[in-house]
């Protein structure tokens, strides 16, 4: 079962994604067959960018970024 639905609030994970691309709402999700993680996910990210990616590659946006000490 996908980890994201339509309409949650996600965030990309990773230090360099540019702030316009950071967070969005999933706009549709694409499942795959044979392992949850390889579920694929449009992403909106308002001002018509929308791009797809990895459940591996997203985060809920509500979800405290890894901090390193």
């Amino acid at each position: 079962m996908p980890r994201f639905k339509v309409g949650d609030r996600v965030e990309r994970i990773g230090s360099l994604i540019p702030e316009y691309m950071r967070s969005g709402v999933v706009v549709r999700v694409i499942p795959n067959e044979h392992a949850d993680w390889f579920s694929e996910y449009e992403v909106n990210f308002g001002n018509q960018q929308i791009a797809t990616f990895y459940e591996t590659q997203l985060r809920p946006a509500n979800e405290a970024p890894d901090v390193n000490p």
